[in-house]
């Protein structure tokens, strides 16, 4: 697969996304939480919201855009369709969600657990990004071998495969392999990508399943006085480009999906959670290493969205 292919105009533009003190430990939060699991919805729809960057490709003679995390999409002339299988003239609003990192994985909401044949499984990221295209308020599709992306990579591993995003009704992402496209590594003077031409428009991810040799279960415990109702909890693996979700149980327990075939033992994570409520905002972040069957007790300290960020961006 070729990406140095002749492109009559290219429109490169990039979208900005704008994205401590030590207080006691634990300090009491109400019990009356404004937020509950379906506003986190909300709470990262919007963080999705912001961080969507819009371009402007013209349908005719097709274009390159840039990312600002690095994501180029390039658009070959007549690439884009109306719902009909019409072609598209004119200008087109492309619009790319960019998740590369695990604190984008957090801050959205992406996680990265796949189904391997009927089995969730964890995977590790080569970067995520949702792209859609509209013109006038419509949604189009792309013609097949219409549109290649570069995912910026500083390792190219040539067992990523391509798969597609399906948010589930509790928020959670579940991945699902596309076996019509493959993910190659090319380089390009000093840099590598992550290259695939994608059938279609959608939530797609360059991942891969990678088998470990031992799993488990993870439960984290949050403190009485911390809402159970309105906090997220995640397990974050920084070497793996990889996060899950922790699913709440009972009582003040969150836990890896037991649905989901386990973490690794032995590997080093960061339990990461997010408490809400009307006094403002509590944290923890909790670096731990993998044993069997662990049960970790989380602490929690004030903080802001934007300290929660930059906390993220530290991982």
């Amino acid at each position: 697969m070729k990406t140095k292919a002749t492109i009559l105009t290219t429109l490169i533009a990039i979208a900005v996304i704008v994205g401590c003190k030590k207080e006691p430990d634990n300090p009491a939060a109400p019990s009356d939480p404004v937020p509950d699991q379906y506003a986190f919805q909300q709470f990262f729809a919007d963080n999705i919201a912001d961080a969507t960057q819009s371009f402007s490709v013209n349908a005719t003679t097709g274009g390159q855009v840039t990312g600002m995390k690095g994501t180029q999409l390039i658009f070959e002339p007549n690439t884009f369709l109306n719902a009909d299988g019409t072609p598209v003239s004119g200008q087109v609003n492309v619009k790319l969600v960019e998740v590369l990192s695990v604190s984008d994985m957090i801050w959205l909401n992406v996680q990265t657990v796949g189904n391997d044949n009927g089995t969730l499984k964890m995977l590790r990221s080569g970067g995520a990004m949702n792209i859609t295209a509209s013109q006038s308020g419509n949604d189009l599709r792309i013609t097949p071998g219409g549109l290649v992306v570069n995912i910026p990579t500083e390792v190219g591993d040539p067992a990523m495969e391509l798969f597609s995003g399906n948010i589930n009704t509790d928020g959670s992402m579940t991945w699902e392999r596309i076996d019509s496209s493959t993910v190659v590594v090319e380089e390009d003077y000093f840099d590598l990508f992550y290259n695939f031409a994608p059938d279609s428009l959608q939530w797609m991810n360059c991942d891969q399943f990678y088998e470990y040799p031992d799993l488990t279960h993870v439960t984290a415990t949050v403190p009485t006085n911390i809402s159970f109702g309105s906090t997220f909890v995640w397990i974050t693996f920084p070497s793996e480009n990889a996060v899950v979700w922790m699913n709440p149980t009972t009582g003040q327990f969150f836990t890896t999906p037991l649905s989901y075939q386990g973490v690794p033992v032995g590997m080093q994570a960061t339990i990461v959670a997010l408490n809400r409520t009307i006094a403002g905002d509590f944290s923890s972040f909790t670096p731990i290493t993998i044993t069997n069957g662990m049960n970790v007790a989380l602490t929690f300290t004030p903080t802001t969205l934007t300290e929660f960020y930059d906390q993220l961006n530290a991982l």
